[in-house]
């Protein structure tokens, strides 16, 4: 079991540590990889707490007068609270181990710097590639001798009326 009166101690570490972030923090200012690994497996705590408040607001609709009380929420919170840092510590949803290898790729990146010496120094044995900027050519205005398609041939034929049909409009007599 972890002793929380330690505060070097791992599991006494928490986002609301406002010790345990200044220590953090000075780790990754000095580039220690186990500064990483710990802020997003805070992260991740935290992400889990938001989840299961929003999780227990919703279902806040449910509850009932007779058991709601201020203690209680309290203790809901703190009871997440703990249920989310351990959940973390165990790596329960997989969330810190993808912050931390997206940032990891991240930090092994070359710089924009690298990069732009880079393509100095290989400038020419690389083939020149597309240009950018294109040179526009007009478009001709000669005109296209196509003849024109033929429209169909109608007949139009006289309507046949008999005697019961007449032109004049009906009236609705009463």
């Amino acid at each position: 079991m972890a002793d929380i009166t330690n505060p070097s101690s791992t599991a006494a570490k928490s986002y609301s540590d406002f010790g345990a972030l200044g220590e953090l923090r000075g780790k990754a200012q000095r580039n220690d990889k186990t500064a990483l690994r710990e802020s997003a497996e805070q992260f991740e705590a935290l992400f889990i707490q938001m989840m299961l408040k929003s999780m227990r607001e919703a279902s806040s609709v449910m509850k009932s007068d007779m058991f709601h009380s201020n203690a209680l929420e309290t203790f809901e919170g703190m009871y997440d609270k703990e249920l989310s840092m351990s959940m973390a510590k165990r790596n329960a949803l997989g969330f810190a181990d993808v912050v931390v290898k997206q940032l990891s790729q991240q930090q092994s990146a070359p710089s924009t710097a690298e990069l732009l010496a880079l393509r100095q120094k290989a400038g020419s044995l690389l083939p020149a590639g597309m240009p950018l900027n294109k040179p526009q050519l007009p478009m001709p205005f000669t005109k296209v001798e196509q003849p024109a398609m033929p429209l169909p041939v109608q007949t139009l034929k006289p309507l046949q009326m008999n005697k019961t049909m007449s032109l004049s409009p009906v009236r609705n007599e009463p």
